[in-house]
């Protein structure tokens, strides 16, 4: 089979070839600077024609790697400082919801190591000025499902769009990625093509022989016996018939269901010219396959994170582009002290021609520079001899290359500072901080288009209204997932589903925790949750409350959220369990003291109250406080009773006689009753006397009246107040 008739098969692929060709050209410029950047982080800071140009002159190659230091402080800093995808609710149904997605998203990122992966292709941008992730689904060979995945993409192996003008790629129609394969991984991966790819190969072979047929080396590489092979994913604008259901969502033709239809559920209908993301793969004129995008979120499965790119006509570029010439400075500078130190060890000087023997001589030329040696010369020829003095390296070589570093610092914006080094043992803490917060704010600009990055790549992940992303398209199984909590022991159950049997509506299915329904917001934490942010924000708040008298306890749950402590969810909880305790606590000893309080105002009361009945007694005539004595016992009654009744006489003398009317009317009932008393007790007796065996008993006397001068009810009123009742 020859090459014609391959073309001849897959006309379609010519196009794709032509895409991949211009994004290659576009590339060529980024990748070249790009892989200097590489070697200069590495150490390869010298090409090999200069190599070889300081072996002529006697001069070594030294290399001072001044910028692999500030990169490893971008790197430590970002690996401190990485942010946390959280999800707000839109409505209060969807927050249990969003509980979910955040422990769901942690378990993905968790599964495909993605702290690291993040970490490598930030220092891709930072070196090389753009670094690439790779987010989709991978099926498990040995098991029916698989995982997603966020994974760092190689940026060399990346083409994006070469007619994108946002500094972002967000506008890019398409986008490539390319690797080198060998025949037999090619034929195993695609069998239903393997006779194309044999023949391919077979080309390949043929134009080796023919001296005069050159093979292209962007679609194959003759010493690695491998072909290119490439993914080109691009959007398309293809015709399409969309739903429109009452609820206001939109349903593609092959995702309509004849329920709805049932229902009465479809409202409308129209023929849009709606964009599409598809795929095919293909080496040099074999077109593999071309297929519709498996993800259904509607974007390409790449994000990138850029350090600096300023969009149409630039490319991108990271630290090391800039830092490049200060370094060679400072490589230069050094090679050439060494070669003043070297060459004037020994001055040199002036010796006259007889005075050393040829032998001596060359013994001289060998010998010179070596410490301890000792020159024998012609005898009295010492004289003959002078040494010129070596003479130091000039000052301003020195003075350069220190200038060198400091536009190393200065460029990169990572000053001592931050570097935690050269910082003056006289400088305020203030001050110390002032320059880091200087350092931060001149990088932050790569921090944001991480932050960026990030939020991109939770898109992918879950997608959007209508069109969902990898894990609500792939996680549709009921299963439990471990996903965060105290030692890891914390589970949930997704996709759950629950049957209940109603009376009226029938068996009616739920699903639970449906990763596929709510509505919510993602947001990347703008506060970094790292040792150097979050320990800064822990301190000053304990700070705070030593030096300002802030209750320790209106922020201690803000403490330790800033804190590194393992298990703070359960150290918040046992505080909270104690500040319950301790309010209870306080509760009960308020009710204490208020009955404590009560207690003491009754028995205030009470002394209040005796007293006025003191006042009351020293204040009151003397027969009445004979009455008020006798009441308590203090003195005999019948002196009460005659000190009241004289009193009654003297003030009260129509009192007097009322009383005294009133007592002989007393007098007369009591003595008409104590008669009737004693008939009543004589005529018992005579009856016990008949019967047999009974003695007769003494009548009772009947009771003498005292002579009192006042009624009974006088005197009970007498003995009960302060004064006689009327």
């Amino acid at each position: 089979m020859d090459e014609k008739q391959i073309v001849k098969d897959n006309t379609d692929v010519e196009r794709f070839r032509k895409m991949f060709k211009d994004a290659v050209d576009a590339a060529e410029d980024w990748q070249d600077e790009a892989q200097e950047d590489y070697d200069f982080v590495a150490g390869q800071q010298w090409s090999d024609a200069e190599k070889q140009t300081f072996e002529k002159e006697k001069r070594p190659a030294i290399t001072i790697n001044r910028i692999k230091p500030l990169l490893n402080i971008l790197s430590g800093y970002q690996r401190l400082n990485r942010y946390d995808i959280d999800f707000l609710p839109r409505t209060n149904d969807d927050q249990e919801i969003c509980e979910v997605r955040k422990g769901l998203t942690k378990y993905v990122l968790d599964t495909c190591d993605y702290d690291a992966q993040e970490a490598h292709a930030f220092m891709d941008a930072v070196v090389g000025g753009v670094g690439w992730f790779d987010v989709g689904y991978e099926f498990n060979e040995d098991s029916t499902d698989g995982e997603a995945y966020v994974r760092r993409e190689d940026p060399f192996s990346i083409y994006p769009d070469p007619e994108t003008h946002k500094p972002d790629y967000s506008d890019m129609t398409y986008i490539c990625r390319a690797k080198w394969v060998d025949k037999d991984e090619l034929k195993l991966a695609y069998p239903n093509h393997a006779e194309d790819i044999e023949a391919q190969y077979q080309v390949y072979d043929s134009a080796e022989l023919q001296e005069n047929k050159r093979i292209d080396p962007l679609w194959y590489k003759t010493e690695l016996k491998k072909v290119r092979l490439v993914e080109c994913w691009y959007k398309k604008k293809q015709k399409e018939t969309l739903y429109y259901l009452s609820d206001g969502t939109a349903i593609p033709q092959d995702e309509m269901k004849i329920e709805y239809l049932m229902m009465g559920a479809v409202e409308n209908w129209q023929s849009v010219n709606r964009t599409v993301v598809r795929c095919c793969v293909f080496m040099d004129r074999i077109l593999l396959e071309d297929i519709q995008s498996p993800y259904q979120h509607g974007d390409f499965p790449f994000v990138p994170v850029l350090c600096y790119h300023y969009g149409a006509g630039d490319i991108p570029a990271g630290i090391v582009r800039d830092l490049k010439d200060p370094q060679r400075e400072i490589n230069r500078r050094r090679i050439q002290q060494l070669h003043i130190l070297n060459t004037s060890s020994n001055g040199g000087g002036w010796v006259e021609a007889d005075a050393m023997t040829e032998e001596q001589w060359r013994e001289f030329e060998e010998e010179h520079s070596t410490p301890g040696h000792f020159q024998k010369v012609r005898p009295g020829k010492l004289g003959s001899i002078m040494e010129r003095q070596p003479s130091n390296p000039p000052a301003a070589l020195i003075q350069a290359e220190a200038q060198a570093t400091q536009d190393l610092t200065a460029i990169s914006g990572i000053n001592e500072a931050l570097m935690g080094t050269d910082i003056p043992s006289q400088s305020s803490g203030r001050a110390i901080e002032l320059k880091q917060k200087q350092a931060i704010t001149h990088i932050a600009p790569m921090f944001d288009h991480l932050r960026k990055a990030k939020k991109q790549i939770a898109f992918l992940l879950w997608g959007k209204t209508g069109k969902p992303g990898v894990i609500p398209q792939f996680y549709t199984e009921d299963k439990v997932y471990r996903v965060e909590g105290v030692n890891g022991q914390k589970f949930i159950h997704v996709n759950q589903q629950v049957i209940q049997q109603d009376p009226i509506a029938g068996t009616i299915v739920s699903t639970l925790n449906d990763l596929s329904q709510g509505e919510f917001d993602i947001v990347v934490a703008d506060t970094q949750a790292s040792t150097t942010q979050r320990q800064a924000q822990m301190w000053g708040l304990v700070d705070a409350v030593s030096k300002l008298q802030i209750p320790g306890d209106l922020v201690f749950d803000m403490i330790i959220d800033l804190s590194d402590l393992p298990n703070k969810d359960e150290i918040k909880q046992r505080w909270q369990e104690r500040q319950q305790q301790q309010m209870q606590m306080q509760q009960a000893e308020i009710q204490q003291k208020q009955q404590e309080m009560q207690m003491k105002f009754y028995l205030e009361q009470s002394k209040r109250d005796n007293m006025n009945q003191s006042i009351a007694f020293k204040d009151a005539p003397l027969p009445i406080q004979f009455a008020m004595a006798a009441k308590a016992g203090l003195i005999d009654q019948q002196i009460a009773e005659y000190a009241v009744n004289l009193m009654v006489q003297n003030m009260f003398p129509g009192l007097a006689d009322a009383l005294a009317q009133q007592r002989q009317v007393n007098n007369l009932l009591q003595n008409a009753n104590s008669q009737k008393q004693a008939q009543a007790q004589l005529q018992q007796a005579q009856q016990q006397a008949q019967q047999p065996g009974m003695l007769p008993m003494a009548p009772q006397q009947p009771q003498q009246n005292r002579g009192s001068n006042m009624t009974q009810a006088a005197a009970q009123s007498m003995m009960a107040g302060a004064a006689p009742a009327l």
